[in-house]
């Protein structure tokens, strides 16, 4: 009775836990898209600022121009950041390892199926038939 008791205790602890821990979450996003909604008020206001001092010497039209050109190339160097920070040689070496391990169980899997029905039937010709069955069942699976 005791270690149904503990268990419980656990399972409702972890239950408060995660609870306080989500609310937690769901306050710092909601703060976070507040500062990004004021960041991005200061954004056009610095456009505005750029766009009121540059347009009496180079006129509207050419001072909209300068600050688009200007947020173009920051866009650009932002994008080519992102494309190059998107690249990790350790995140793919680590899928190629996991995935060279999946298929290691799934080879094994698949030989343990193969030989269960061997293994596990009386007779001899019985057994066989199972595991050719079975290795033709898994090969069909594993092609697709």
């Amino acid at each position: 009775m005791r270690l149904l008791d503990l268990a419980r205790a656990a399972l409702e602890a972890e239950g408060l836990h995660l609870r306080r821990q989500a609310r937690a979450r769901g306050i710092q996003a909601a703060l976070a898209a507040t500062a990004l909604i004021f960041l991005l008020l200061l954004l056009g206001m610095l456009h505005l600022a750029g766009f009121a001092l540059l347009a009496p010497e180079w006129g509207t039209a050419r001072a909209a121009l300068i600050l688009a050109g200007g947020d173009l190339i920051i866009a650009l160097a932002l994008a080519f950041a992102a494309r190059r920070a998107g690249r990790d040689r350790l995140a793919a070496e680590a899928r190629e390892v996991r995935q060279q391990a999946v298929r290691q169980i799934g080879n094994g899997a698949a030989r343990a199926l193969v030989l269960a029905p061997v293994l596990r039937g009386r007779r001899l010709k019985k057994g066989l038939v199972g595991a050719v069955l079975t290795a033709l069942v898994l090969g069909l699976f594993v092609r697709r």
